[in-house]
């Protein structure tokens, strides 16, 4: 019964800093657990990221064409973002010119779709714009309707469209 005892003795005494050194850092786990992502994240919308180049090809009344958009950065437009804001679009709109580029990914409750809109110098004057819309933003590469609207005249040319990321983004700068 001495050796039962001893060995009681021998278990409290060295089970209770062992027991409190656990319930110690037991109460250092939620500290552990909640460290905070300071690393900067690059902004989104449905499969836009910024710092990503989209190659974008099509045709058009069997003639094949190609264009490459980039998402430098995206903000808040009506039911998404863009990369413009409302009042760039519209200035630009008053002033057609062939350096024109709008990338936009609309999430409304009835639709979700992404635009790549850019516009070209015509032969002969005006601008050409050309827009490849894409309905299905499910999976890559994005497919879709390719529209030309010539400044000049009142028929829209329709035909398909693919839109596809050409490269991972940058890495955020700290």
């Amino acid at each position: 019964m001495s050796s039962q005892n001893s060995l009681n003795k021998n278990v409290a005494r060295l089970g209770l800093p062992a027991l409190l050194g656990g319930l110690m850092l037991s109460s250092c786990a939620p500290v552990l657990g909640n460290v905070i992502d300071t690393s900067p994240s690059r902004k989104s919308a449905g499969p836009l990221i910024v710092g990503q180049t989209w190659a974008i090809s099509g045709q058009l009344s069997g003639t094949s064409l190609s264009k490459t958009l980039s998402v430098p950065t995206l903000v808040e437009v009506q039911d998404g973002s863009g990369t413009l804001s409302v009042a760039d679009q519209a200035t630009a709109a008053q002033v057609p010119s062939g350096s024109y580029q709008y990338v936009s990914y609309t999430n409304s409750d009835q639709l979700k779709k992404a635009s790549f809109v850019w516009n070209e110098a015509a032969a002969g004057g005006g601008v050409n714009r050309y827009e490849c819309l894409s309905k299905n933003v499910e999976s890559l590469p994005l497919t879709g309707v390719l529209t030309l609207k010539r400044q000049s005249e009142s028929t829209v040319l329709v035909g398909t469209c693919t839109a596809t990321p050409t490269n991972p983004p940058p890495l955020p700068t700290k």
